[in-house]
C-alpha cells in the first residue's frame, strides 16, 4: 500500500526545493557582469548626468587605432637596396654591344646620347614591374647601399617600362632608332633597386608600436556627459572607455567576492519571501509535490535562462519573453501565487541585467497585465489578446519612462518597440507548452477541460445512450456547480467539466439508479446490502472508467469525492428495519470516499445531492425549493463532509442562494401575485348575493 506523504515530508521537500532554486540562480549569474547604457550616437543622453568616479584613460576605438596604423604603413618610405653592380654590368654590356654590333648603324654622337639616357635611368633607380604595386600611393622611398641611404621622391624612380621609353626616346635619328629597336635594347634595362620587405615591415611595425591607444584622460569628478546632451563620436568613445574601466574593476578578486556574496544574500532573501508566502497562504501547493516542483522549477529555469542570455548574448534584454512565466503560473496555479512568484523572479534577475530600473518596472507591470488578463484560459485567442495587452503595456511604460528624460519626442529611441514586438510574439509559445506541462506535471488546463466537456466525447456519448437519466442529471449538476464556483472565484471550468463525468460509474449498471429506471425497479429482487453495494460501487467503477479513457487526475478526484464517505441511506435504513436486532457494519453501506478537500469538489458534492433530491419534490415552489436546499446542505455540513475543504460559513450561504435561484429557473417556479382589484370586487359581489 502506498504510504501517504506526511506534512513533514512535504515541508522537507519544500525546503530542499527553495535551497536548490537559490543555488542554481546564484550559480547561473553572469560571472563577468558588465554595466551597460542604452543610447544612440547622434541622439540625446537620456540618463542622469554621468560623473567620473575615478581617473581613466580615453581609449581609441579599434577603428581609430587601425586607421592610424594604416596611415603609418601608407606613408612609410619603403626600403629599396641599390645594386651598383647591376648598373655597371648593364653599361659595360651596352658599350661592348655597340662596339660589336651597332658601330656601323649608330653614330658616335648618338651612342653617347643613348648611353647617357641609360646611365640617367640607372642613376635615378629602376624598379621591376612586380614592385610597382609596392610604391603605388607612396610619396617617398628610402634608397640605400653599403655606404649611404637617402629618401627620394617616388616620381624620380623609373620602372623598367619608363627606363625603356627614356632610352628609345633619346635624341637620335629615326633610322638609328629603328636599327636600335631591331636589336632588343630592353636587354640593357635591368632593375637595380630591389625591395627590402623584411626591413620595411620591421620598421613599420616599430613605428606602429609607438602609436598610443589612448586619446586623453578623464580625471575623477569630471563630468562625462549631461542629461539631454547629444552623444557625438567623442562622447561615445569616452563613455565606452568608462564602461571598460568599470567592468575591468569588477573582475578584481575582492570585488568578485563581495559581489557574489551580495548577490547570493539577495537571491536567498527573495526566495525566502516566496517560501514564506507558500507556507502562510498556499499550503495546498506545498502538499502537492508536482505543483511545488512546477512553481520553483519554472522560476528557476527562467532566471537561469536570463542569466545565460545576459552573459553570452549581445541582444537586447527585452527580447526575452519573461511574461511567459507569469502567464504559465497563472494558468496552472492562481493569480496571487503567479504574481508573488513572478515578482521574486524579476527581483532576482534584476541584479545582473542591464538597465535594471527599466527592467523591473517594465517586467512587473507587463507581468501584472498578463496575469490579470487571463482569468480562465479557454480559447487560443485569449493568449493573443494577452500578448497584445502586454505589448501595449511595454510600449506605454517605456514611452513614459523615456519621456521623463527627453527634450523632444523626436529623440525617442524606437528600437525597443521592435524588441517588445518580438517578445510578445514569442509569448505565443505558451499554447504548445501547455501540453508539455500537462504531461510532465500531470496538470489539467482549461483548454483540456473544454475539450473534455464536448458532448461528442466518446464517454459522454456512451453515457447519453446507455444512461440518459444520469446524463441529464450530470448536465443539471454541471450548470448548478459551475454557477456556484464562479461566484466563489473557484475553478468554474473544472467543476463544469468534472460534473459531466462524476457519475460515469453508473454505466456499469444503469437500471439500478432511479433516474434511469422505468416501471420495474431491479432493487426489488435484491437485498438491501446487495443494492447498497451496487450503488456505492459506481464510485469505484467510475475511477476505473476514468483511467481507461485517460481522464485527468483532476477530473477523477471529483468521481471519488462526490459522495465523500457518505452512506447509501435508503438501503441502510431498510436493512435496519429488516434486521432490528442485528449489529450492522455501516462500512457495507458506505461510499469509499474521501470527503471533498477543495472548494470545487465540495461544491460538486452539494450540487449533486441537491439536484438529485429536487427531482423528488411534489411541487416546485419557491418555498419547497428553498427548504430542500437548506435541508440537504445543512445535513451535509452537520455530518462533517466539508471539514477538509476551505469553504467557510459565508461561502456555504452563498452557494445555497445560488442553488435556490438556479433551481427555480430550472423548474419554472412562479411567484403567486395578489388578486387584481377587479377580481376582488367581483368576489365581494358574489359573496353579498
Amino acid at each position: 500500500m502506498k504510504r501517504e506523504k506526511s506534512p513533514d515530508d512535504s515541508n522537507r521537500f519544500h525546503v530542499l526545493l527553495a535551497i536548490l532554486s537559490a543555488f542554481l540562480i546564484v550559480y547561473s549569474m553572469p560571472k563577468n557582469r558588465v554595466e551597460r547604457f542604452s543610447y544612440t550616437v547622434g541622439k540625446p543622453w537620456t540618463y542622469e548626468v554621468l560623473i567620473a568616479p575615478f581617473n581613466f584613460l580615453i581609449e581609441k576605438s579599434d577603428e581609430t587605432w587601425q586607421a592610424e596604423a594604416d596611415s603609418v604603413r601608407r606613408s612609410f618610405p619603403s626600403y629599396f637596396i641599390r645594386l651598383s653592380n647591376v648598373q655597371n654590368e648593364a653599361l659595360s654590356a651596352f658599350d661592348a654591344y655597340y662596339s660589336d654590333s651597332l658601330f656601323d648603324v649608330i653614330s658616335r654622337d648618338s651612342y653617347i646620347k643613348l648611353r647617357k639616357s641609360l646611365e640617367q635611368a640607372y642613376n635615378s633607380g629602376i624598379i621591376s614591374v612586380s614592385d610597382e604595386d609596392l610604391v603605388s600611393g607612396k610619396e617617398y622611398l628610402t634608397i640605400y647601399d653599403d655606404n649611404s641611404s637617402a629618401i627620394i621622391p617616388v616620381r624620380s624612380v623609373r620602372t623598367t617600362r619608363e627606363a625603356y621609353r627614356l632610352l628609345i626616346g633619346s635624341d637620335i635619328l629615326e633610322i638609328e632608332r629603328n636599327s636600335l629597336l631591331s636589336h632588343n635594347p630592353e636587354r640593357f634595362i635591368i632593375p637595380n633597386l630591389n625591395y627590402d620587405g623584411q626591413r620595411t615591415t620591421s620598421e613599420i611595425e616599430a613605428l606602429q608600436s609607438q602609436i598610443s591607444y589612448y586619446l586623453g584622460m578623464v580625471v575623477a569628478d569630471q563630468k562625462i556627459i549631461d542629461k539631454g546632451e547629444i552623444v557625438n563620436e567623442e562622447k561615445d568613445q569616452i563613455i565606452q572607455s568608462y564602461l571598460a574601466k568599470v567592468n575591468e574593476k569588477t573582475l578584481s578578486r575582492r570585488f568578485l567576492f563581495l559581489s557574489w556574496g551580495g548577490q547570493s544574500l539577495f537571491v536567498v532573501l527573495v526566495i525566502t519571501l516566496l517560501f514564506i508566502y507558500l507556507r502562510l497562504y498556499r499550503k495546498e501547493i506545498i502538499e502537492k509535490r508536482a505543483r511545488l516542483l512546477f512553481l520553483y522549477g519554472s522560476v528557476t529555469l527562467f532566471a537561469v535562462g536570463v542569466g545565460l542570455y545576459v552573459e553570452y548574448s549581445s541582444w537586447n534584454i527585452f527580447i526575452i519573453p519573461c511574461t511567459m512565466l507569469a502567464v504559465m503560473l497563472r494558468i496552472f496555479l492562481d493569480s496571487r501565487t503567479a504574481f508573488v512568484s513572478y515578482t521574486v523572479f524579476v527581483l532576482a534577475t534584476s541584479l545582473f541585467v542591464p538597465m535594471s530600473y527599466e527592467y523591473v518596472v517594465l517586467q512587473l507591470l507587463a507581468g501584472i497585465t498578463g496575469i490579470y488578463s487571463l482569468r480562465e484560459l479557454s480559447q487560443r485567442s485569449q493568449i493573443i489578446r494577452s500578448g497584445v495587452l502586454i505589448f501595449l503595456t511595454y510600449c506605454l511604460i517605456w514611452g513614459a519612462v523615456q519621456m521623463t528624460r527627453l527634450e523632444a519626442m523626436s529623440d525617442l529611441d524606437l528600437k525597443p518597440f521592435v524588441f517588445f514586438a518580438i517578445n510578445c510574439f514569442l509569448l505565443l509559445l505558451v499554447y504548445p507548452l501547455l501540453f508539455v506541462v500537462e504531461k510532465v506535471f500531470g496538470f489539467t488546463s482549461n483548454v483540456t477541460l473544454i475539450e473534455l466537456s464536448n458532448f461528442n466525447n466518446p464517454l459522454l456519448r456512451e453515457l447519453a445512450e446507455k444512461a440518459p437519466g444520469t446524463f441529464q442529471h450530470s448536465i443539471q449538476v454541471s450548470a448548478l456547480a459551475a454557477e456556484a464556483a464562479t461566484a466563489l472565484h473557484a475553478g468554474s471550468q473544472l467543476v463544469r467539466t468534472a460534473a459531466l463525468y462524476h457519475d460515469i460509474g453508473k454505466l456499469a449498471n444503469p437500471p439500478f439508479f432511479t433516474e434511469n429506471q422505468g416501471d420495474v425497479n431491479p432493487h426489488d429482487k435484491l437485498t438491501p446490502e446487495e443494492s447498497a453495494q451496487i450503488i456505492t460501487d459506481h464510485v469505484r467503477e467510475g475511477v476505473v472508467l476514468a483511467e481507461k479513457h485517460g481522464l485527468p487526475q483532476a477530473v477523477s478526484e471529483f468521481i471519488t469525492t462526490h459522495h465523500g464517505k457518505g452512506v447509501a441511506r435508503y438501503f441502510y435504513i431498510k436493512y435496519m428495519e429488516e434486521h432490528p436486532d442485528e449489529e450492522i457494519n455501516i462500512e457495507n453501506f458506505s461510499y469509499p470516499g474521501p470527503n471533498p478537500g477543495t472548494k470545487e469538489t465540495a461544491i460538486l458534492m452539494m450540487a449533486d445531492a441537491v439536484e438529485a433530491a429536487s427531482r423528488s419534490l411534489e411541487e416546485y415552489t419557491e418555498e419547497s425549493i428553498g427548504n430542500l436546499v437548506d435541508r440537504i446542505i445543512d445535513t451535509q455540513v452537520e455530518e462533517g463532509y466539508f471539514r477538509e475543504s476551505p469553504l467557510n460559513w459565508l461561502d456555504v450561504q452563498k452557494i445555497k442562494e445560488i442553488f435556490k435561484d438556479k433551481l427555480k429557473i430550472m423548474y419554472h417556479t412562479r411567484i403567486k401575485y395578489p388578486e387584481s382589484t377587479v377580481d376582488l370586487h367581483r368576489k365581494r359581489a358574489r359573496l353579498r348575493s
